[in-house]
């Protein structure tokens, strides 16, 4: 059957049905990568944080305005942001106690930061235990979001100032462990727009229900 190509991300059968195709990769800079992380990041937590209060059982999720305002003006780094947040809200939604489990193992009171910085590494490098994708990526960012929900429960009064410190975690984290430059040569931050039409095919969902697995996997075997 023959392929004809249409504008953006659509192929066209030669029936006329409509179908999505891979993007074209341009590489970014590991630099630019590293520069946007932390507003893709803030705008992640944001709109995760949105999506948790707007849930039936948001009872027990303090209000703090801080959070609510912590989302950047317009911008390609906030609005993918909010887009990988949205995608994520399956996850986030499905697999909280098993990320909550992973943060119990955390010492979120520490006042030595290199030795707290190091706790964090060690768990998130076992959720990223199979290669890099945009799937473990999400999951990266769903967890970071997750402690920051955790200390904002139990801790309320210190969430502001630990809110800073997840942030540099998650931006030092995909730096030091070479994430930056994944996303860099597969098209930097700007990429996964173009691959969230994408991610509600089986191929994605799959690969992100791996990622699950694979983390649930680390929990029992961490506890035996």
């Amino acid at each position: 059957m023959a392929w004809s190509q249409g504008q953006d991300n659509h192929s066209f059968l030669s029936g006329g049905l409509m179908t999505l195709r891979e993007p074209q990769i341009r590489p970014d800079s590991e630099g630019n990568v590293s520069a946007q992380t932390e507003a893709v990041f803030r705008n992640y937590m944001y709109q995760s944080y949105e999506n948790d209060l707007n849930r039936e059982d948001a009872q027990d999720i303090p209000v703090v305005n801080e959070l609510l305002h912590l989302s950047d003006p317009p911008s390609p780094e906030a609005d993918i942001g909010r887009q990988l947040a949205r995608f994520g809200d399956s996850i986030n939604a499905k697999y909280a106690d098993v990320f909550d489990s992973m943060i119990s193992n955390l010492n979120l009171d520490s006042d030595n930061s290199e030795n707290a910085y190091e706790d964090f590494a060690q768990i998130a490098r076992r959720v990223l235990t199979t290669k890099i994708n945009w799937g473990t990526i999400l999951i990266l960012l769903n967890f970071g979001y997750r402690i920051a929900l955790t200390v904002l429960r139990s801790k309320t009064s210190q969430f502001l100032s630990f809110l800073s410190r997840i942030v540099s975690y998650i931006c030092r984290f995909i730096l030091s462990e070479r994430i930056a430059k994944w996303i860099a040569d597969h098209g930097g931050w700007r990429a996964a727009l173009s691959y969230i039409p994408l991610m509600s095919s089986k191929p994605f969902w799959l690969v992100t229900a791996l990622q699950a697995a694979a983390v649930i996997g680390i929990i029992f075997s961490h506890r035996l």
